[in-house]
């Protein structure tokens, strides 16, 4: 959007600016809630986890660290220093004892990239990839990770490259970048070689016990487990294209797909577990992670207990899963790729929103499209020049503060649902469009036009425009008992098309405690396994009815929301809307239901909103009278549930306000605390670039910070400036820079 027609499109009055909170007050008393404890990390399966390892203390900072291409560290250094860079990669390491040499002698801090080497866990030409790629049929991976000699290779390598990078200031290694299964998250229906074919069939054993449970769930009719064979999607595909859900049966594809990424955990956790073996002090993991997909291996749930270290592509709210399953005590270090585009205002908020969400620092990818390499005959880029003295600053003490040991990411009593089989299940809905083409729904395409990934990331806007700041939590966690644990006071069901008997019956308890549940739309009509249910897992929870012949969408037999045979249309183009029935501007996806109904059970309430926020991801529906209409809802359910803003931030420019800014808030000890504000775009993440972000506005705003207390003993950590004590604080505000303020908590 252009500025002027972002700030026309905002209807709200200046009284109803959006509200942003630093610390949401409770104040629904009346339930048998917990005090919340602020989340959790992942614990399920511990004896299958690896163990923290904290970052070395050379990592007590936010680090830029350039990578190798089209620059030689030697050589630059001087022009790393003249930009405020103070770190690099060192790809592979062996043999490379005079490079590790000249970090030490410089204190110069690197991360290992391509530790177990190429071709192996990422496919290349070399190593086959092509021959796996646009085929529907199950296919030996050309490289297989069930192979003992594939992991003795990988082993031999990491061997080969730690014994020399661990003598110098090495930050983490990398086994390898932009590793998968297959190639990034295509479908690529690998790997069906007899060795992983055992141990699949040993897992199922283990999952279902007796072959006659399994039978139950995949409606065959086997003998022994002997018997059971991996599915590729195409021999479940035309049975699971339309209406009624009630009729789907995806469990033999699902549990293939469900082993495969617990499968390449396993491994990556196997090799994680070896390579502490040789530097018990450095966190190990990988580089260039993908967003959940059916195909990949990413269920971060898994990932998130088998490394130690990872960047991953914010892709759809990777950055949030990965913040929240890595949440403190264990926050281990994780990092983004920077692809400058040459502007100078939009790297230093790149930096400064990704250092405010947790993040330690970033990959640095040192050639931009327009202006070539980074560092060259007349020195570093001038958008580099420009941006020293921020990153300097941000490479200092006010990252070191941030990472301190007693520091955590501060989040409001909100859980928003992760579930795995939901994003296997809702893919399924995504390629009906493309027929028998679907082995060709490239990686960027599935970033591009994921149902599940959009609803996700729209549902984190959402929630942060609202104010608030919420956790991811894993379905296997809800099954746990962390929703009353760890007193949560609201569940988000986002898309969550698959429920098991176990989750939905942890959500009533939750209800009858006095948590708030909010449903989107298709809740819970598939089990834990992708198999159709008569009614919802919740319908009575929610006291709504099913018929047999509910529609969706537009109607007739369309269970798709995003058309990907239209991904190189505007995003609002490749939502097929047509006719479908809406609520204040907002599509119901369930044609034949009213939306926000809802119900009380014991000291909590359940409410099936039956509308879809995927729209709300795109600038023009979320500053919209649409995206007010979501904020009115989300606001209005969050009150009832007791979760108030106790800190609110009013953003205006020449009057209008300034909807996408968001607060983030961290604690720092029992006394104080660093509150954050950062714009808030929508962006489309990309695996080579920057991706797509949502125009916003250009200029100085002014903005206002009102606390329901005061605030005390305030600092503008950027400008060392004391503020007063007050109910309110004002100042203006450049949103490409983030605002930093220590305080009194």
């Amino acid at each position: 959007m252009k500025p002027e027609h972002f700030l026309s499109a905002m209807k709200l009055p200046l009284t109803a600016c959006l509200l942003l909170s630093f610390s949401a007050l409770v104040t629904k008393a009346d339930n048998d809630l917990p005090p919340f404890t602020g989340g959790a990390p992942i614990t399920v399966d511990d004896e299958k986890a690896v163990p923290h390892i904290a970052p070395p203390a050379h990592w007590d900072r936010y680090l830029i660290q350039v990578w190798q291409y089209r620059t030689e560290v030697r050589r630059d250094l001087d022009q790393y220093r003249a930009a405020g860079l103070a770190a690099f990669h060192i790809d592979r390491g062996w043999k490379q004892d005079d490079l590790v040499t000249f970090a030490r002698e410089h204190d110069l801090p690197y991360y290992v990239d391509h530790a177990a080497d190429k071709g192996l866990l990422h496919l290349t030409e070399r190593t086959g990839v092509n021959e796996i790629l646009n085929r529907a049929e199950l296919l030996p991976r050309p490289v297989s990770l069930s192979d003992p000699e594939v992991i003795a290779t990988l082993k031999d390598h990491l061997t080969k490259n730690i014994s020399t990078t661990k003598a110098g200031p090495v930050l983490a290694y990398s086994f390898d970048d932009e590793i998968s299964l297959g190639s990034f998250n295509s479908p690529a229906e690998v790997d069906d070689s007899p060795a992983t074919v055992a141990l699949y069939r040993e897992w199922l054993e283990r999952k279902y016990g007796t072959v006659e449970n399994l039978n139950a769930s995949w409606g065959s009719p086997h003998a022994s487990f002997a018997e059971c064979q991996p599915l590729s999607f195409e021999q479940v595909r035309v049975r699971h294209q339309a209406p009624p859900f009630s009729q789907w049966r995806l469990a033999p594809w699902m549990d293939w797909r469900a082993f495969m990424d617990a499968h390449f955990a396993d491994v990556l956790a196997d090799l994680t577990l070896f390579t502490n073996g040789l530097d018990p002090v450095v966190p190990a993991g990988f580089v260039g992670a993908q967003q959940p997909s059916a195909y990949g291996g990413y269920d971060y749930e898994r990932l998130a207990r088998a490394v130690q270290f990872l960047e991953a592509y914010d892709i759809d709210g990777t950055n949030e899963i990965l913040r929240s399953f890595w949440s403190w005590p264990d926050a281990r270090p994780r990092v983004q790729t920077w692809f400058s585009r040459g502007n100078a205002k939009l790297d230093r908020w790149f930096h400064g929103y990704y250092f405010l969400h947790g993040n330690r620092g970033a990959i640095a990818w040192p050639d931009t499209r327009a202006h070539g390499p980074w560092f060259g005959e007349n020195g570093p880029a001038p958008f580099l020049v420009e941006n020293r003295a921020f990153f300097e600053e941000l490479q200092g003490d006010l990252s070191r503060k941030l990472f301190a040991s007693e520091a955590r990411f501060e989040t409001d009593p909100i859980a928003v649902f992760y579930s795995m089989p939901s994003i296997r299940a809702s893919w399924v809905t995504d390629v009906v469009p493309h027929g028998r083409t679907w082995p060709r729904r490239s990686s960027s395409l599935d970033n591009a036009c994921q149902s599940a990934g959009k609803n996700r990331i729209a549902w984190y806007k959402l929630l942060e425009d609202c104010g608030y700041q919420y956790q991811v939590v894993s379905n296997a966690q809800v099954e746990a008992g962390a929703l009353i644990d760890q007193g949560y006071r609201v569940l988000v069901l986002n898309r969550a098309l698959c429920l098991s008997d176990a989750e939905a019956e942890a959500i009533r308890r939750f209800v009858e405690a006095g948590g708030t549940v909010l449903a989107d739309h298709w809740c819970g009509l598939l089990d834990g396994n992708g198999n159709g249910r008569p009614r919802g897992a919740l319908d009575d929870l929610f006291g709504i009815e099913r018929g047999e012949n509910e529609t969706y969408f537009g109607g007739g037999d369309q269970v798709w929301e995003i058309n990907g045979e239209k991904y190189q249309r505007p995003y609002l183009e490749r939502l097929e809307y047509d006719g479908a029935p809406r609520h204040e501007g907002i599509v119901r996806p369930e044609r034949d239901r009213e939306s926000l109904v809802a119900k009380a059970t014991g000291k909590g309430h359940a409410v099936y909103l039956n509308l879809s926020p995927v729209a709300y991801f795109d600038h023009a529906v979320r500053f919209g009278n649409e995206g007010d209409a979501w904020r009115g809802i989300v606001k209005g359910e969050m009150e009832r549930a007791g979760v108030v803003p106790g800190i609110t931030a009013r953003a205006t420019h020449d009057g209008e306000p300034f909807i996408p800014v968001e607060v983030i808030r961290w604690n720092l000890g029992k006394e104080r605390q660093l509150v954050g504000v950062v714009m808030n775009p929508s962006r489309q993440g990309s695996i080579d670039s920057i991706g797509e972000i949502g125009e916003t506005i250009a200029g100085e705003l002014s903005l206002t910070l009102d606390h329901r207390g005061a605030w005390r003993n305030a600092v503008n950590l950027r400008t060392a400036e004391t503020i007063p004590d007050g109910p309110a604080i004002q100042l203006p505000w450049d949103p490409f820079e983030m605002v930093v303020i220590e305080c009194d908590r």
